[in-house]
């Protein structure tokens, strides 16, 4: 299973952002990453690691979660999504809430998350472009705790759910969605809100 992780304040890691918000400072962070690798250096020594040859995982992402990142990469890199990347699904799992750290989702829960990204990759087709931004996907109990408004029940806690901001409002995406729903490509949650809407695979149909 993952570990979920309380620093001290003598631990500074490396991306730092808050459950729906700090975009703007863990991209910064990315972009730092990236900017270190030249071409003839080695996958380590440019500071990323691949999880296939489809994606570069950043070494302080390993730093942070093990290998267990990269394999987790690797099953993401497996369901062949057209619209969304694997490091836009795994860069919400590295957010904070003050001092208590995200995780990555127990290996026992890898393969609840395939359904939600599909809807969500098709949901991206229809509006004919990617997610802006995945706000949240899994929560560690710990770290959904953390989270104000947050349910104790909530489907983040299975890793079965995603919060996402498109190039669209969440007034469009939610209407996409419950289309889809209604020729039975999916049942589960539909949660329209002002920045952006939550999609969740529970197997039974709930709007808010």
């Amino acid at each position: 299973m993952s570990t979920e992780v309380l620093l001290d304040s003598s631990q500074k890691p490396e991306v730092i952002s808050v459950c729906g918000s700090g975009r703007r400072a863990f991209l910064a962070g990315l972009t730092a990453v990236f900017a270190s690798v030249t071409v003839g250096t080695t996958e380590s020594q440019a500071g990323f690691f691949r999880s296939s040859k489809k994606t570069a995982i950043p070494s302080s992402w390993v730093r942070r979660f093990g290998n267990d990142v990269i394999k987790y990469g690797a099953y993401i890199d497996r369901l062949n999504l057209k619209h969304i990347s694997t490091t836009q699904v795994i860069a919400p799992h590295l957010k904070n809430r003050g001092r208590v750290y995200n995780s990555l989702p127990p290996k026992s829960y890898w393969k609840k998350m395939k359904n939600t990204l599909k809807i969500a990759d098709m949901i991206s087709a229809e509006l004919g472009r990617g997610p802006k931004d995945i706000v949240s996907a899994y929560r560690s109990p710990r770290y959904n705790r953390a989270c104000s408004g947050a349910k104790s029940r909530s489907m983040h806690l299975q890793n079965n759910a995603l919060d996402l901001v498109f190039h669209a409002s969440p007034w469009t995406v939610s209407r996409i969605a419950r289309s889809l729903r209604s020729k039975r490509k999916f049942k589960g949650g539909i949660g329209r809100y002002r920045g952006f809407t939550h999609l969740d695979t529970r197997g039974y149909n709930a709007d808010w």
